[in-house]
């Protein structure tokens, strides 16, 4: 019986695979919609949602825009397309009467969602054209529940959110054989015009592709690869720019020169920093087979030049961070996982060797579900967007944030508090005078609450605070999560702690406690 049941599911998965991986793709990631809350890195939020959501406001939380940068406006080097579809978002939750930040999130989560599916339709139908449906199934299956992908696929990271245009436009390019039909070359070109309005970076994948043309002859499609690129970027990129700056691409340009000016500012890694990312979100040994198979033979060139033309500028750009490599990571894994099974099934060692060979998948997928599982459901920066979600609507005007532990203190996400104008006033140093500096600020941005970053020396820290501003009232303590506090045990570097709240004096704040 069971056996029969077996082979009914493999049969009609078999006559639909695309759906099926579409509806196991879409599980983990409405999962983690719903419930991994927070925010990734601090890119993701405040250069997004917090820049978007006070536009809605009537406020410029970065100071993006020139008519709020005094006499002297300058570009901060930003892409607007991203940001710019939040406030419209935003816009419209304002319009609809929605106002709480966590149900918009969990809208926005689940919007990245959809948008996610993109890579793994495409990333089956790449694996299809290069390959058997047996192997180009499996390639789906893992695209679909790697681990990391549904955690990171509803995240603001316009490294995640660039990646299905590129696998769009590498899809087109193969779709009708060696030869691309002129079509597919514009529609290509564009889905990679609009990579670059998304992340700049997108750019060297593009000069890949178009390099590709070139190699393979193909002169006047390369050429019309290369104008349909310009499309999007000169009716989004520039249109903008000449909007709010009365030039084109002033945002572009400062991009560049910021990055260039600051290539070793944040990060300087080793070159082959990338490949070690890569050998380990594959799961390794499994992951030594995907970049055996990537690197072993660089078909379709269409494809592989330029996913290796972008992991190449990232590999030799001192700025590392390993999201920066994400949005390549679905093409890194077909182009490899496709090779690698036509090196394995063709190969006398392996095929004496089928235990193996199934014993690495074993501990590859199970593994992977037990990540999955755990990222999908993790709340990441959990307690500072906790410290503001319990002091929403309360009438905060001023937070004095303490931490002299390790004088590194986080933004505070204000998007979750709703208040765009609030004092903070940060104390690093256990010898400056506190009461001095909550002098000045203004009365009416009263009643002010203390963030105790950390819970290292507390009480003396609380009687510091109490001797120069009088009884703290204790209102809440906000706790890292699962995730947060893993990432900190494997590198203390991940900084992430407890916040205590207090309220600067009794009656301050109303409902504490």
């Amino acid at each position: 019986m069971e056996v029969r049941l077996w082979k009914g599911l493999v049969a009609r998965m078999q006559a639909n695979p695309l759906a099926w991986l579409t509806g196991i793709a879409l599980v983990p990631r409405v999962v983690a919609a719903f419930f991994s809350g927070g925010y990734f890195a601090q890119d993701d939020h405040f250069l997004v949602i917090e820049a978007a959501q006070s536009w809605v406001d009537g406020f410029d939380y970065n100071n993006w825009l020139p008519w709020n940068q005094g006499a002297h406006p300058a570009p901060t080097g930003h892409m607007m397309l991203y940001p710019g579809l939040h406030y419209l978002f935003f816009k419209l939750c304002a319009w609809a009467g929605l106002e709480n930040p966590s149900v918009k999130m969990v809208l926005v989560r689940l919007l990245h969602a959809l948008w996610s599916l993109i890579a793994v339709r495409t990333g089956y139908r790449i694996a299809l054209k290069l390959s058997s449906p047996a192997v180009a199934f499996r390639a789906g299956l893992f695209l679909a529940l790697f681990c990391f992908m549904p955690f990171l696929s509803v995240r603001n990271l316009v490294e995640m959110v660039s990646l299905p245009p590129l696998m769009l436009c590498s899809w087109l390019l193969i779709k009708d054989g060696p030869s691309p039909r002129m079509k597919h070359v514009v529609l290509a070109g564009m889905f990679a015009g609009l990579a670059v309005d998304l992340r700049f970076q997108t750019l060297f994948f593009a000069g890949g592709a178009g390099l590709a043309l070139l190699l393979l002859r193909e002169w006047r499609k390369a050429f019309v690869f290369g104008l349909a690129l310009l499309v999007p970027i000169v009716l989004v990129q520039a249109g903008v720019d000449l909007f709010i700056w009365g030039r084109p691409f002033a945002e572009m340009e400062e991009y560049v020169r910021y990055n260039m000016a600051n290539s070793t500012t944040y990060f300087d890694q080793p070159w082959y920093n990338y490949l070690l990312v890569l050998g380990g979100i594959f799961i390794p040994p499994f992951s030594l087979a995907i970049l055996f198979g990537f690197f072993k033979r660089p078909k379709p060139l269409l494809v592989w030049l330029p996913t290796f033309a972008f992991l190449f500028f990232h590999s030799i750009f001192p700025n590392k961070q390993e999201r920066f490599i994400l949005t390549i990571v679905p093409l890194v894994f077909v182009l490899g996982y496709v090779e690698w099974e036509r090196f394995r099934t063709a190969s006398p060692w392996w095929a004496r060797r089928v235990g193996l060979w199934r014993g690495i998948l074993t501990w590859t997928w199970g593994l992977n579900i037990i990540l999955l599982v755990a990222l999908s459901i993790s709340y990441s920066k959990r307690e500072r967007v906790e410290a503001m979600l319990m002091l929403r609507g309360k009438g905060i005007g001023a937070l004095l944030v303490e931490d002299t532990v390790e004088k590194d203190p986080p933004m505070m996400p204000l998007f979750y508090l709703g208040n765009w104008h609030v004092s903070q006033v940060i104390i690093t140093d256990p010898a400056e005078d506190i009461r001095a500096a909550w002098a000045g600020v203004p009365a009416e941005r009263k009643p002010g609450v203390v963030l105790f970053i950390g819970a290292d020396d507390l009480q003396e820290r609380i009687q510091r605070v109490e001797n120069a501003l009088g009884p703290l009232t204790y209102i809440g303590t906000a706790e890292p999560g699962l995730l947060d506090r893993t990432l900190h045990w494997l590198n203390p570097v991940n900084r992430n702690v407890a916040i205590a709240e207090y309220a600067v004096s009794t009656g301050d704040l109303p409902g504490s406690r």
